[in-house]
């Protein structure tokens, strides 16, 4: 007798047996009547079928409508809800910007709030969280020692983006420091030793 292996090679072919039973297909189920039943048995079965299909296809769609790097519109809102990241800001953006931000950037700004949610108040994860939110970016933090601090910052940032920053939306603070925002190129002019942060003349940019 012939090896029947449920899903794999036999009843249920092309894997269908290791994959979650909300993701198999109503065809899957109906091929498993034998041929002793007629048409109205398979109509029967679709029917009864098709109503947990919906539902199961309706949850299965949640993963990609609420991963906050497809998600948009709606979606995109609710899981600015749940991180209290409101799609509307509290100041005016420069440029006659509107305050209600687009997908791109309230994705970033929900990003950002769940990083400062999880930010263990190092240097070394502010530069991971930065490095996130702007790969081609970079972020250098001088410690003023009077609970204030200078953040100098390289990137491309669109005037809104920007205007989040010095608002205070994006970077990570500690209660009770001041952040002095400074944007600029680098390398920044300077002496000392620091490869790619600080460079002398002909090569470093003036913050």
């Amino acid at each position: 007798m012939a090896n029947l292996n449920y899903g794999v090679g036999g009843y249920g072919t092309s894997g269908y047996g290791n994959a979650p039973l909300e993701t198999l297909p109503i065809g899957y189920y109906t091929a498993l009547l034998t041929h002793l039943y007629g048409p109205k048995t398979q109509a029967f079965l679709y029917a009864l079928l098709k109503k947990f299909d919906d539902v199961s296809q309706c949850l299965v769609s949640l993963d990609t409508a609420l991963d906050l790097d497809s998600a948009v519109g709606a979606q995109l809102d609710l899981l600015g809800q749940i991180c209290q990241a409101s799609r509307t800001v509290g100041f005016q953006p420069s440029n006659g910007v509107s305050p209600t931000l687009d997908d791109a950037t309230y994705r970033l700004y929900i990003k950002a709030k769940i990083a400062q949610n999880q930010w263990d108040g190092t240097r070394g994860a502010l530069q991971s969280i930065w490095a996130t939110l702007f790969p081609d970016g970079r972020i250098v933090v001088a410690d003023n020692q009077n609970m204030t601090a200078d953040i100098t910052l390289t990137g491309s940032f669109t005037s809104i983006v920007q205007d989040l920053i010095t608002n205070g939306y994006i970077v990570p603070r500690p209660e009770g420091v001041q952040y002095n925002y400074l944007f600029g190129t680098l390398p920044y002019f300077g002496f000392g030793s620091s490869p790619g942060y600080i460079a002398g003349f002909g090569e470093g940019h003036w913050v």
